[in-house]
């Protein structure tokens, strides 16, 4: 399937935006500098984690002027929904402590994917911005399908109406966007493209924004070109390829910049329009996520994403 994705600055100026990819491509801290990028142009923004086990469950923190993170946790957001539902604590109490709901909380199918993703629906309105870190690719379509299994389970009642207009919400692309992120390498180029079909098949009006998250440095001197790899065979390769293994830092970054570009070549030749954010080393010292966050709020701001 072919497409050109939304630029990201569109995607940023969306209410809800769903950060998603394969595990491991840094989702977790492209979402957090999104957030704390859209909080210094003055935001209102929300930085949403499903259950995060380094954080306490339900957690809700100021982090600075503009920016707010929760820690969406299942079980207590199924009682913030039955609580909203009633209205009255002391029969939403009851109403919890009935041992078939507390069953039904836990045991039933897609009940949990649900009211993870109803939090973020309800936590909207109270913001300008809601920036959502994404589960890795299989679970994340599984909260979205869910949501759609309860909407066509129920035909009619609260549960119904909710799904609903929480689908109606997440493919409506005045109000949400879905950015995929991916790192520069193969395995989840490829894997980008199929999420990529998965949500058109759930949001077929929506289409989703790419960004490759670390980018290794451009080693090129100014006007030249970056050779090209083309792996058929020996001599097809660049003069940096006839041996494998890297013989200098220089050479190392050519050979790594080389096979960037050829990697890159699958979301080009399906015409898609891409953010790129510059790889940022990690800091000396174990804990400095922030420094991190901080390099990559420069780059979305010095590139104007937002």
């Amino acid at each position: 399937m072919k497409s050109v994705s939304r630029d990201l600055k569109v995607a940023l100026q969306k209410k809800l935006v769903f950060v998603g990819g394969k595990g491991g491509v840094g989702k977790t801290v492209v979402s957090q500098a999104i957030a704390q990028c859209l909080a210094d142009e003055n935001k209102k923004t929300l930085w949403v984690t499903f259950e995060d086990p380094t954080r306490p469950q339900g957690e809700r923190i100021h982090v600075s002027k503009n920016l707010w993170h929760v820690n969406c946790e299942a079980s207590l957001a199924f009682e913030e929904y039955i609580g909203l539902k009633i209205g009255v604590p002391r029969l939403t109490k009851i109403f919890l402590q009935n041992k078939v709901m507390r069953y039904l909380s836990k045991a039933s199918p897609g009940i949990h994917e649900l009211v993870l993703l109803g939090k973020v629906w309800y936590e909207r309105q109270f913001f300008d911005r809601v920036i959502i870190d994404m589960p890795s690719t299989g679970y994340g379509l599984a909260m979205f399908q869910s949501t759609a299994n309860f909407a066509r389970l129920f035909s009619g009642g609260p549960i119904h109406h909710d799904a609903e207009a929480m689908l109606e919400t997440f493919r409506d692309p005045e109000q949400t966007s879905h950015v995929i992120v991916s790192l520069p390498e193969e395995m989840p180029l490829v894997e980008s493209l199929e999420l990529q079909d998965y949500l058109l098949n759930l949001f077929p009006k929506n289409p989703p924004t790419f960004i490759v998250n670390r980018r290794f440095p451009s080693s090129k001197r100014d006007g030249e070109e970056t050779a090209e790899f083309n792996p058929g065979t020996a001599t097809d390769l660049p003069h940096s390829w006839e041996n494998p293994l890297a013989d200098s830092a220089l050479d190392y970054a050519r050979k790594r910049e080389i096979l960037e570009v050829h990697n890159l070549r699958l979301w080009k030749d399906q015409n898609l329009q891409f953010a790129e954010l510059l790889m940022v080393p990690p800091p000396s010292q174990f804990g400095h996520e922030d420094v991190i966050i901080s390099a990559l709020c420069e780059q979305i701001r010095a590139k104007e994403y937002t």
